[in-house]
């Protein structure tokens, strides 16, 4: 019997092929046991810890599988942000459409089971504890791959950067917290000079490939583990004939370790049972394996971007023929080229953006690729591919994959349907297109439903109930919200979104108590204070809108900015304008609330000409409308000028 058809039954194999290590797969993240206790131990003393390193280089593993497991071991507890991608908020866009889904994301990873709506502070508040002799216990956190909210552009930077304000703050206000950063080297000199914008201190770790006799040792080491006794020679063969010479300044050789597992999956799956060795001359193996390896990624990549392998390979040849001066991307072609760096083939000059094949034993297989594989094209497959798009900020490819993911054969199961459209939806609302994203939460409700799935089909009708609201539809938003109160069961981000969705549709005391639920619940939740901290504003409520809206941290939005004025113009008796309020406007131009708030300080101030011209543009505002109750507030103010 072949060797791999048993190991498939439950056994361990040496090597890991492509994706990073995970905290499973200790016993083989071999190799980086001196890395892993430096980087351990810098992030055990500092508040802040950076790892930065070439892409492919090992930085994900080695904070999954040696450095987080090595804090653990000491009983402590760490949040690790990983798998999840920074654009799966776990809700529908349109139910929370005011907080961060960054920020959301993030919550989310660190605490899976944790519910929606706080803040990365509130979190990590609820997590600060003391040991039996009432000393402060550290909080240990990691952001792993921190260049995505580095990327400029996008519909979403302004969210991006936002996050990276809040863990700044975090940094500056929780003295327990112990936070890591991993970042691509390609990024390193942005986020360094953010920090030191920040006057914030940091410890810094820069990862390397592998060292010749290190790889050799750490490939002889995982064979021993699962049972093999290597010949001698096979550690040191692999590793000889994947290193590469020096670059300028370096003193010695060295080894890619991605690389590494690559070609030693591919020489570990193509033995037999009987051989028990990986060649003592695994040159031709090694050579086979970067190409059908490399012909995959182009695959992939070629089929994720909806771009022809023709353009993708035309492009490959430019930057190849560049030499060390690498190439820009072609028209279009950008989230191709970041894709290609993200699967580690390619990476970017930070200087001028112009990409460089990322390792010389890459060359010759981007050279002369193998024809290219087909491409599962399921269901599963177009929806992963319109994640990871929309993730990069690409949301027409995104829109293409899911729907070809609904047009796949066999049809998508039920489930799995029911997500799509929900996507779909999503996709509409970021882009703006308010009818098709009610309707498409509509069907995804009517799918949720048949599976019996309350809390997604809540989820949905709250969704759908807001995109009514913003169309400027209240009785058919109403009619939908009043289905949806029945789903809202517990689920707090749930109930936030409601609370919110039945405060733009008017029914401001209904709001109140489910917000006031929420929190008498659950303390933490950021956006569910936030919320009623500004409704409170807009009620006239100044003492209790100040209670909430004073315990919210930085960054705050133009919203929240405009209600703690007016609430504290209310109290002072008079308009007192700000350089912050004229930030928020700058910021929200088209805000109708903002707007509004905006007109109200100006008019306890005394100043009826300018708040006759706010009120006048919130009425006309449309991202997001003024509420229809607060439209007679409005149109009185701008009557009063």
């Amino acid at each position: 019997m072949k060797r791999t058809a048993r190991w498939r039954e439950g056994r361990p194999e040496p090597f890991i092929g492509p994706r990073p290590f995970r905290a499973r797969d200790r016993p083989f993240f071999l190799g980086r046991e001196r890395e892993a206790a430096a980087l351990a131990e810098a992030w055990r003393g500092n508040h802040l810890t950076v790892l930065h390193g070439d892409t492919g280089v090992g930085k994900t593993s080695l904070l999954h599988a040696g450095a987080a497991p090595a804090i653990t071991d000491g009983a402590e507890e760490v949040l690790v942000h990983g798998g999840r991608r920074w654009s799966d908020a776990g809700l529908p866009a349109a139910v929370l459409p005011d907080q961060n889904p960054y920020t959301r994301a993030l919550v989310s990873s660190w605490d899976p089971d944790g519910p929606p709506g706080r803040s990365v502070a509130d979190l990590l508040r609820a997590r600060t504890r003391t040991d039996r002799y009432g000393l402060p216990v550290p909080v240990f956190a990691a952001v792993d791959r921190l260049e995505l909210l580095l990327r400029p552009g996008g519909p979403d930077e302004h969210h991006r950067r936002d996050l990276l304000e809040e863990l700044f703050s975090c940094l500056e206000e929780q003295g327990e917290l112990r936070l890591l950063f991993s970042v691509r080297t390609d990024h390193w000199d942005e986020l360094r000079g953010l920090l030191d914008k920040h006057a914030l201190r940091f410890a810094e770790l820069s990862l390397g490939p592998l060292a010749v006799a290190t790889a050799a040792e750490a490939v002889d080491s995982a064979l021993e583990r699962v049972g093999h006794t290597p010949a001698p020679g096979p550690g040191r063969a692999l590793a000889e004939e994947l290193a590469v010479a020096p670059e300028e300044g370096g003193t010695a050789a060295a080894v890619d370790p991605g690389l590494l597992q690559v070609a030693g999956r591919a020489l570990w799956e193509a033995g037999e049972a009987s051989a028990r060795t990986l060649g003592a001359d695994p040159g031709a193996g090694v050579d086979r394996a970067l190409c059908v390896h490399t012909a995959r990624l182009l695959a992939e990549t070629a089929v994720e971007c909806l771009v022809s392998p023709r353009t993708l390979s035309g492009w490959l040849g430019r930057v190849l023929a560049s030499g060390g001066r690498g190439a820009r991307p072609f028209h279009g072609g950008e989230n191709a080229a970041r894709v290609l760096q993200d699967r580690h083939l390619l990476t970017r000059h930070h200087a001028d953006g112009a990409y460089v094949v990322r390792h010389p034993r890459l060359v010759a297989p981007l050279a002369s690729p193998d024809r290219l594989p087909e491409i599962p094209r399921g269901s599963a497959v177009h929806l992963a591919f319109a994640r990871s798009t929309r993730e990069q900020g690409d949301l027409p490819v995104a829109r293409e994959h899911a729907r070809r993911a609904l047009a796949a054969r066999p049809a998508p199961r039920p489930g799995e349907r029911a997500r799509i459209v929900s996507l779909l939806g999503d996709l509409a609302f970021q882009e703006g297109d308010l009818p098709s994203a009610a309707r498409l939460y509509q069907d995804a409700a009517g799918l949720w439903a048949s599976l019996g799935e309350g809390v997604a089909v809540g989820q949905v009708l709250v969704a759908q109930a807001r995109c009514l609201l913003l169309a400027r539809d209240r009785p058919a938003a109403l009619n939908i919200l009043s289905v949806a109160a029945g789903r809202a069961s517990t689920d707090p981000g749930l109930q936030t979104g409601l609370g919110q969705a039945l405060w733009h549709a008017g029914q401001a005391e209904s709001a109140l108590a489910l917000l006031d639920r929420v929190l008498a619940g659950d303390g933490t939740s950021t956006e569910a204070r936030r919320t009623r901290g500004e409704i409170l504003a807009d009620q006239g409520e100044a003492v209790s809108a100040l209670r909430d809206l004073e315990r919210l941290r930085a960054p705050e939005s133009p919203s929240t900015r405009t209600a703690r004025a007016l609430a504290q113009a209310m109290l002072a008796g008079a308009g007192t304008w700000s350089a912050e309020l004229d930030e928020a406007l700058a910021e929200a131009s088209d805000s109708g609330p903002v707007l509004l708030r905006a007109a109200r300080v100006r008019r306890l101030g005394g100043d009826r000409d300018l708040a006759a011209r706010l009120a006048a543009r919130a009425m006309r505002a449309h991202h997001p409308p003024l509420p229809p109750h607060q439209v007679a507030t409005a149109t009185r103010l701008s009557e009063e000028g």
